[in-house]
């Protein structure tokens, strides 16, 4: 056959409308919407023997307004259809490209595309076919979702090329009437960056047409979302026709536009996108002080900024128990592998403009320490959405602890906005600590809120609460208790020594509040010491800075929140004026430090110490050391002749500790004193029949031994300090003694180790 001439007078001058479909089939101009658009191709033909004809659609590519891109909310139960698969259901590649064996001849058939993965219905108008009287009837068919060529089994994981390359989003268009089927496979891209959504279709087949439209679904679960601003949207094209190569015209643009408004009806945006999130939260059990997990819920409205960070602050005594978590490695948490064993928590995320968001689900683990605080979280949810497999979106966060009150602060990093060229519009974030035994509710049943600052995708920031209350506190029991001791020997150089420590039974009970101390008389305060106290300003700044002089013991929190125990010095910090310093404790273990403030009175030489906010949380023992030395805060105030020998010294300390719960332990605990050696005192003799009576006082357990002329020898081994009545027979010489009414000594002596003491009385028989 000869080869065709005249390209070159060929016309080819196609228009292109894109807009959102009618309300009624779901459309909308609405700004953050989902909304089925329709898509009308007209490539004007002329059936006149007398004019040229219009050269046939070769390649074309057509690029959807910025802003409007593929809506999240499109995903929940969306399938892809395969290119090869079961009868059935796929579609295959045979099928795709037009044609199929049927009795032994090749003929068109019909594609098995299943219906979820339906986008929308085509029609294609051709004055080749007629069909029906007015012979203007158009093929019709529908348009389908490809099967990702990325991310399931089998296949390459996803890449960001991926959304750009025609791995990721596919379309296949059919259409059949007057005994015709057409099939067209075409490939998309989405801009990694903001979504912009691009189709081709090429080597499209030599059929004249004078219209194509593409109706895409619309409603709740429409494909394709509308820009969240008000602005014109512009669709635009490039067209090539199969002329070209013959010297044809080459190359049509043409576009489409629309206006984007902000309540469907031609209402223009406010000046800056609003921002104004909600936040629920709660735990399961409000059961004072008792195990319950913990769920959290942030959620926007469509047409506001999208959730971009999350601060998070948990009442006061809302802790978890992470000493019985292992926790995450880093390089785990950051590959999004951690194992099961550091879950504690579910994560769920909706995502898409509309009514119908789309869901997906993942895993909350703990980790480590993680920018510069002592925990932090790895949340991994699996890019799940129909038909793509995306891998997983990994959110870090870091968990503080406030030195002061114990109460947890959770940053989040930037939330991700766009995965694979999918704007994922975040409609709400769930997050549910769950892990049996974790997390502990308070013990003080005062009214509080689970508090957070969420920052917006541009910039906007707002503060939420959720109120936050337990309840029963009064029912917890609270039995602490308390025990000091010092060291007998003491000096007017190195002052005297002062042990204190509180024990509990940590979970269960209430917790301490405050503690209240009275110190005796004998264990004044040191002048010289309290001069030395470091400046609140140098301390708030760094305690560590403060001089040496200032330090005046330690202390030792043992909890079971945490696997190790929290310890440090204690500093005397002035706040300048006429009070006195404070006491400050400033302990740390696995990253957290924790600061206790003592206020210090002294009145008529009595040294009053009051902790008076102390964290509500659980601890087993807390222990303080006072030690002597040149930095010794306690001197000891004796009579002379005592030359600073606390040992046979009666000493107390008035005590009251108060629990959250505002219960109260008042004692006067006596000071141990230590370091003196045994000691044994004779309470009582009582004659009875041929026996005496004798109640003894000793200050350890060790072998008593009770001896005199006229008495058998009586020796007690291993017993305990304390008060015992002892009973010792009196020989035939006492029994003479006896009914002379003669007197007799009794001696009794203890025998701790190497050091022994003895007392002597006597007693009328």
């Amino acid at each position: 056959s000869p080869p065709v001439t005249g390209c070159e007078l060929l016309a080819f001058n196609p228009s292109l409308s894109a807009l959102p479909s009618p309300t009624a089939e779901g459309g909308s101009t609405q700004a953050d919407e989902p909304s089925g658009y329709t898509v009308n191709l007209t490539v004007p033909q002329s059936e006149s023997t007398n004019e040229l004809a219009t050269p046939e659609l070769k390649d074309s590519t057509v690029t959807l307004p910025a802003g409007v891109s593929v809506s999240p909310s499109a995903a929940d139960g969306l399938l892809g259809c395969q290119e090869t698969g079961a009868e059935g259901i796929n579609l295959t590649e045979e099928q795709i490209n037009g044609a199929g064996h049927e009795d032994g001849e090749l003929h068109a058939v019909p594609g098995r595309c299943p219906a979820a993965s339906t986008l929308g219905t085509v029609e294609v108008f051709t004055p080749l076919l007629p069909d029906g009287p007015d012979e203007s009837a158009p093929l019709q068919g529908h348009i389908y979702l490809a099967q990702p060529k990325c991310g399931n089994a089998g296949q390459p994981a996803c890449t960001q090329a991926s959304a750009t390359n025609g791995e990721l989003y596919g379309l296949y268009l059919e259409v059949e009437g007057s005994g015709v089927i057409l099939k067209l496979k075409g490939s998309g891209s989405a801009n990694p960056v903001n979504g912009q959504l691009t189709a081709s279709f090429t080597e499209n087949p030599q059929l004249p047409f004078n219209d194509l439209k593409l109706h895409f679904n619309g409603g709740p679960r429409a494909p394709f979302a509308n820009p969240a601003w008000c602005a014109a949207a512009t669709t635009t094209s490039s067209l090539s026709a199969w002329s070209e190569g013959a010297g044809g015209t080459p190359l049509a643009t043409p576009s489409s536009i629309f206006q984007v408004d902000f309540n469907g009806a031609g209402g223009a945006c406010p000046s800056s996108m609003p921002f104004s999130p909600s936040l629920s939260a709660g735990t399961t059990s409000v059961a004072a002080g008792a195990f319950t997990p913990f769920t959290l819920t942030f959620t926007r409205g469509d047409r506001q900024q999208t959730l971009s960070q999350i601060a998070v602050t948990t009442p006061a005594g809302l802790l978890g128990m992470v000493s019985k978590v292992p926790q995450c490695p880093e390089a785990q948490a950051n590959a999004g592998s951690c194992s099961a064993a550091s879950q504690i928590g579910t994560t769920t995320v909706g995502s898409g403009p509309g009514s119908h968001p789309f869901y997906v689900s993942g895993q909350v683990y703990l980790t480590g320490p993680y920018k510069g605080a002592p925990f932090g979280l790895s949340i991994v949810v699996p890019a799940n959405a129909g038909p793509f497999h995306l891998g997983n979106v990994i959110v870090r966060a870091a968990i503080s602890v406030n030195p002061s009150t114990a109460v947890l602060s959770i940053t989040s990093d930037p939330l991700p906005q766009i995965i694979d060229g999918v704007p994922l519009r975040l409609q709400s974030v769930n997050v549910t600590v769950n892990r049996p035994e974790f997390m502990l509710n308070p013990t003080d049943c005062t009214a509080s809120s689970v508090s957070a600052t969420l920052t917006g995708d541009q910039g906007a920031r707002a503060g939420v609460t959720s109120p936050f209350d337990v309840g029963g506190c009064a029912s917890l029991p609270f039995k602490p208790r308390f025990s000091a001791s010092t060291a007998g020997k003491a000096s007017k150089a190195d002052g005297a020594s002062l042990d204190v420590k509180i024990e509990s039974a940590g979970v269960g009970q209430a917790n301490i509040a405050k503690v209240d101390l009275q110190l005796p008389t004998a264990l004044p305060s040191r002048l010289s010491t309290l001069q030395k106290a470091c400046l609140a300003a140098v301390f708030n700044a760094n305690p560590a800075a403060c001089e040496e002089d200032s330090v005046i013991g330690k202390a030792t929190i043992h909890t079971p929140i945490l696997k190790a125990p929290l310890t440090g010095p204690a500093y005397l910090v002035s706040h300048g004026g006429a009070a006195f310093p404070d006491v400050e404790f400033v302990l740390q273990g696995e990253g957290v430090t924790l600061i206790l403030d003592g206020k210090t009175d002294i009145k008529n030489g009595i040294t009053y110490s009051r902790f008076e906010s102390a964290p509500d949380a659980p601890f087993t023992a807390f222990e303080t050391e006072l030690p002597t030395g040149p930095h010794s805060i306690l001197a000891a105030y004796l009579p002379a002749s005592a030359k600073y020998n606390l040992c046979g010294t009666s000493l107390a300390i008035p005590t009251i500790i108060t629990a959250q719960n505002g219960k109260q332990m008042k004692q006067t605990t006596k000071i141990a004193v230590t370091g003196c050696g045994p000691s044994v005192t004779i309470t009582k003799v009582k004659v009875s029949g041929n026996s005496l009576l004798v109640t003894v006082k000793t200050s350890a357990t060790g072998r008593v031994r009770l001896s005199g002329y006229g008495l058998i020898t009586k020796v007690v081994n291993s017993l305990k300090g304390g008060a015992h009545t002892i009973t010792v027979a009196l020989t035939k010489s006492g029994i003479a003694m006896r009914k002379h009414g003669q007197k007799a000594k009794v001696r009794v002596s203890l025998t701790v180790g190497k050091q022994a003491a003895a007392k002597t009385t006597s007693v009328k028989l």
